[in-house]
């Protein structure tokens, strides 16, 4: 998914989303592995989807961007580190800033701080939106 077609559907989101969530951690650099493990007893081997996480040979579950504000400040943390800014939930939405970014809205303040972030992103990538 193309970074603003995400930035546009975080913000539209009714809530978290795992779909979601994927669609962040491959625009971070998450890579889909897919393996065929053969089960004892003669049974078809069973499809099994693992993560690779970004600079590495591990593997992982998809982080919960969408519905942790731990983990979204961990996203902030790696499209703009050192960076300022914050988040809150006023009159039912959740609200962020990183640096002198916009303001974001989205359904929660996970989801805000996680828009704030692909924006952050998407302007040091020269596509400027904003």
């Amino acid at each position: 998914m193309a970074l603003p077609d995400l930035i546009l559907e975080l913000e539209n989101a009714a809530g978290p989303d795992r779909r979601l969530d994927t669609a962040i951690a491959l625009l971070v650099g998450y890579r889909r592995k897919v393996e065929h493990i053969t089960e004892a007893h003669g049974k078809e081997p069973v499809r099994q989807v693992l993560w690779v996480v970004p600079g590495g040979g591990d593997t992982a579950k998809v982080p919960y961007y969408t519905s942790s504000l731990d983990t979204a400040y961990e996203l902030t943390q790696l499209v703009a580190p050192l960076n300022e800014g914050g988040c809150s939930w006023v009159g039912g939405t959740g609200h962020a800033k990183i640096n002198d970014g916009p303001h974001c809205h989205a359904a929660t303040p996970a989801m805000a701080l996680c828009v704030a972030a692909l924006k952050e992103k998407m302007s040091k990538e020269g596509s400027g939106l904003s």
